[in-house]
């Protein structure tokens, strides 16, 4: 019997591999609660890696949210020959490091992948069985907002629209974003052109591309009352990837962008207009962490996010999308929909979560998460 190990850390479920002289009758076979468990023909199975990599890395929600997608999707069986086999967390400077990875597994002859110490850090079983228990869940009010109207990127005709062998999932953070440039990777998108890649995609036949940071924080925007298509006015400070990504989507949904300065200032392609010219920005995304706010502000995005504390309802409060200070996860819950959208999986995208829906749930999971985590110490 070979096990096939997911990270300590973090995994879905614990699975063996049955073998059988007669290829023709291997099967899976799930362990646990999850609406994973069941018996598929090896032979019509695709294994599935995630990882996510960058540096800082260990705050990282991505498998988090990776979890409760895809468990979505697996219980109203949309992935039902999809198998997760692997998630990890790579802190590294280096795209390569990343990608190599995603070329080869770990094992005595192979770099060594540390894994870190991680918020999610949590029995694997009972980790599934708590997504599994999140996913039940309303939405509660403090995350309703607009819904999205955002024109949908058309899917690339390149990508297959089943999982065949092995596929290899990846987000990239910074400072990776503007390092892939090879020509080995088909884009989906202009994520190559604007040097902005934060989602990959191995099919087991090719790599493909995108940048979802910008479609993502569109979509936020819209969902919190921000009405771009009708010319809506993002302020920038720094021109990073995410920067770039973001100017481009606000762009082509409508809306206008104006840079603000910081490290590095926006290519002057990505903007439309200039400080004369504006009184008030809609938005306010201050990468650098170095604006002096000098213009009125009807919103703020703050790109990073920290750990919560508190109750339920105190969490909840400080993401309600009420806020005028919008919390840096739902950026990171926008783009990682529209990974999915785009690249991954974009024959479900009519059955993914919505965005509140996702949002609830990952405060949910982050409460729990959390007073696991003060009990185990406590023993």
């Amino acid at each position: 019997m070979n096990h096939v190990l997911l990270p300590p850390w973090y995994s879905y479920t614990l699975l063996l591999l049955e073998s059988n002289a007669d290829r023709s009758k291997q099967y899976l076979v799930f362990f646990g609660t999850d609406v994973l468990q069941q018996r598929v023909p090896w032979r019509y199975m695709g294994e599935l890696r995630y990882a996510v990599g960058g540096s800082p890395i260990s705050h990282s929600l991505s498998p988090l949210l990776f979890s409760l997608v895809f468990h979505h999707l697996k219980k109203n069986g949309q992935v039902p020959n999809l198998i997760p086999r692997s998630l990890r967390l790579i802190e590294s400077v280096h795209v390569d490091e990343v990608l190599g990875w995603g070329y080869i597994e770990h094992d005595e002859h192979n770099p060594d992948w540390t894994l870190l110490n991680s918020r999610l850090d949590l029995n694997p079983i009972q980790l599934a069985r708590r997504v599994e228990e999140v996913l039940t869940r309303d939405i509660r009010s403090s995350f309703e907002g607009f819904e999205p109207s955002r024109k949908q990127t058309p899917v690339s005709s390149y990508l297959p629209t089943h999982y065949h062998g092995e596929e290899v999932w990846l987000n990239l953070t910074s400072p990776l974003k503007h390092q892939l440039q090879s020509m080995a990777f088909t884009p989906v998108d202009k994520g190559m052109e604007i040097l902005s890649v934060n989602t990959l995609r191995w099919t087991g036949h090719g790599w493909y591309c995108a940048s979802t940071d910008g479609a993502g924080v569109v979509d936020v925007a819209i969902h919190h009352g921000i009405d771009v298509a009708s010319g809506a006015v993002l302020g920038l400070n720094g021109g990073g990837g995410s920067a770039r990504s973001i100017a481009n989507a606000w762009l082509e949904a409508g809306g206008h962008v104006v840079s603000l300065g910081g490290r590095r200032k926006i290519d002057a392609s990505l903007v439309s207009k200039t400080l004369a010219d504006i009184e008030q920005l809609d938005l306010l995304i201050d990468f650098d962490g170095t604006y002096d706010q000098q213009l009125k502000t009807k919103r703020t995005l703050t790109p990073d996010y920290l750990p919560l504390n508190g109750s339920l309802s105190e969490r909840d409060s400080v993401l309600d999308s009420k806020n005028s200070t919008i919390d840096g996860r739902w950026m990171l819950a926008g783009q990682h929909l529209e990974s999915w959208r785009r690249l991954w999986a974009p024959q479900c995208a009519e059955h993914l979560p919505t965005l509140p829906q996702l949002m609830s749930w990952l405060s949910d999971c982050e409460l729990e998460l959390a007073v696991s985590r003060s009990k185990s110490m406590e023993e």
